[in-house]
């Protein structure tokens, strides 16, 4: 999702505990370029088979001139990138292309897609790496362009692909089928792209598998695999190699520069004019008829309504596909369904009550509660739905300023939310809405058990329980402290956060961890969510809060000696 520019005040774990490394010192000064420019250059260090001397060669090469020889290095690097690109095969004979078809068996290598006859349109002959590639003249051994290759790939790797491709100006009449893939034109497409790539596989078959990793995507680009393992046959012809797994490690190593490249010239086409529905007077309007309905829905009985659920549910399902969770469904009527078993009843009362309180306290765009009903052997929740995409989904296409936005939002939001008393009068200050046992992912047993704790020492001395004296030693640094027990979310992700156009949050979703809390928990879980989303971290929550670094250190060393699941 990109490469951060907050790089110094992240708390993440993936993070550098080598501050005086050349990686650091490499990528520190780069993170001072906007998205997508940072994330694009970034992976010349990052993406590189030997991190540290990467680093060392750019440190060298820009020679503390600041950004305008940055911005000159990242000219060379893209330069580059654009040259490593796929390319179709146009002028082959006809021998080699019945060898590659029948090597592939007439389909694509990656979906299986099958054409009728060689020659069509259907199914592409494309080289893994341009067969040119070394003998342009901007490729010269003493060039930049060169020398990048070198450090980024490595000389033994470089001396392989060397050996592999032609360096002639007809190099498509004397190809071999270890240089060819056969590839639909819709996989074609993703795989000059760069937004999958092929990384072999270790294993004691004779025949060589890969594994389809996916990169960074535009949002509007759908990828489709039927399977995430491609395996190519050994034949017993030279005439009929398997793809060489030399190349496809090249392509593999500038598939996500690749990507970044696409989103980068994404970026700088004008944005597209959008319209957002539904104007406020009319949202106004339209809010009490919309309760009038819901108080008549309610006095329905309760069977009529679980069957009416039950085939909204399905109807949405072919509407509108199936949504990240199994057990939730988008329906019509600006609506979203939650259906399980019904031992699940009391989490759907517990979300059912999150949401009012939200709207009574809050002006949080989250979405209504409708209902929550139980019938036979299962319950159902019922609420609106919110405008606006998932953050992950749109993180890769975000300016640095629509970040700032979502991330103002953000802060704004979760100060209200804090400010929700707990009226439930159960005595215990860490529970859920109803003052029940909270449900947490972070905690595998709030699935299973009733738990609630009635003070924060309560609570630490829960987590810490499992693990011998040095660790909670260890964990005392943070669990001394006193921390304020206020509402949570619980479940800060990508996912959950709802962004426009313009990055400002049109919406969260998914309470049904929500409950009360100690202060820092919404920042630790956010950070136990996806911990691998760099930027999502780095420039998001680490930013909407500043302080409980110690608490992220504790919370990160119990949740690996003793994951939930």
């Amino acid at each position: 999702m990109g490469s951060p520019y907050n790089l110094g005040g992240s708390a993440s774990q993936l993070f550098f505990q080598i501050k005086d490394s050349a990686e650091y010192k490499a990528l520190t000064l780069i993170s001072s370029l906007p998205h997508p420019q940072r994330t694009l250059l970034s992976l010349f260090v990052e993406g590189a088979v030997d991190r540290e001397h990467a680093a060392e060669f750019f440190l060298e090469e820009i020679s503390e001139q600041g950004e305008s020889a940055m911005l000159g290095f990242l000219d060379n690097w893209t330069r580059l990138v654009d040259k490593i690109r796929p390319v179709l095969c146009r002028d082959v004979d006809d021998s080699l292309k019945q060898t590659v078809w029948e090597r592939d068996k007439g389909q694509c290598c990656i979906s299986g897609a099958r054409d009728n006859a060689i020659g069509t349109d259907q199914l592409l002959l494309t080289f893994i790496l341009p067969p040119w590639l070394l003998n342009e003249s901007e490729m010269a051994e003493q060039g930049i362009l060169y020398r990048m290759l070198k450090v980024y790939i490595g000389d033994s790797h470089l001396l392989n692909v060397q050996s592999l491709i032609n360096q002639n100006s007809s190099a498509s009449l004397s190809a071999s089928s270890d240089q060819l893939l056969l590839l639909s034109t819709p996989d074609f497409d993703h795989f000059e792209n760069g937004r999958f790539s092929l990384k072999r596989m270790r294993t004691a078959k004779d025949s060589p598998r890969y594994l389809v990793c996916q990169h960074e995507v535009l949002p509007s680009v759908e990828i489709k695999l039927e399977s995430d393992i491609v395996e190519f046959e050994m034949k017993a012809t030279e005439s009929a190699l398997p793809p060489n797994q030399h190349l496809l490690e090249a392509h593999h190593r500038f598939a996500e520069a690749l990507s970044w490249l696409e989103v980068s010239r994404y970026m700088k086409q004008p944005p597209p004019s959008s319209h957002v529905p539904g104007s406020t007077w009319s949202r106004r309007i339209c809010w009490p008829m919309f309760r009038i309905i819901q108080y008549l829905w309610l006095n329905v009985p309760v069977s009529i309504r679980a069957f009416t659920y039950e085939r909204l549910a399905i109807i949405g399902h072919r509407l509108y596909g199936p949504t990240l969770s199994d057990r939730t469904h988008r329906l019509p009527f600006n609506l979203y369904l939650r259906i399980a078993p019904i031992k699940w009843a009391p989490k759907h009362r517990a979300e059912f009550q999150s949401l009012q309180l939200v709207e009574k306290y809050t002006d949080i765009p989250a979405p209504r509660a409708v209902d929550t009903a139980q019938h036979s052997e299962y319950s159902y929740l019922l609420m609106t739905r919110v405008s606006g995409q998932p953050i992950g989904k749109m993180l890769a296409i975000m300016t640095d300023e629509k970040i700032a936005i979502a991330v103002q939002d953000l802060k704004k939001y979760l100060a209200g939310l804090q400010h929700i008393p707990n009226t439930t009068g159960s005595g215990f200050q860490i529970c859920n809405s109803l003052g029940a046992g909270i449900l947490d992912w972070r905690i595998g047993d709030s699935q299973r058990e009733e738990l609630k704790f009635k003070s924060e020492a309560e609570f630490n001395q829960y987590l810490t329980s499992p693990f011998d004296e040095s660790t909670q030693k260890q964990a005392e640094k943070a669990h001394h402290r006193k921390h304020g027990i206020v509402f949570t979310h619980n479940d800060l992700n990508p996912r959950n956060v709802l962004a426009d156009e313009t990055g400002k949050i049109t919406g969260i979703v998914d309470w049904e961890c929500s409950g009360w809390f100690p202060e820092h928990w919404e920042y630790t879980k956010a950070h136990f969510a996806v911990r691998y989303t760099i930027r999502w971290l780095a420039d998001v929550v680490d930013r909407v809060f500043p302080d409980y670094r110690e608490e992220l250190w504790v919370e990160n060393m119990l949740s690996d000696l003793a994951p939930p699941f």
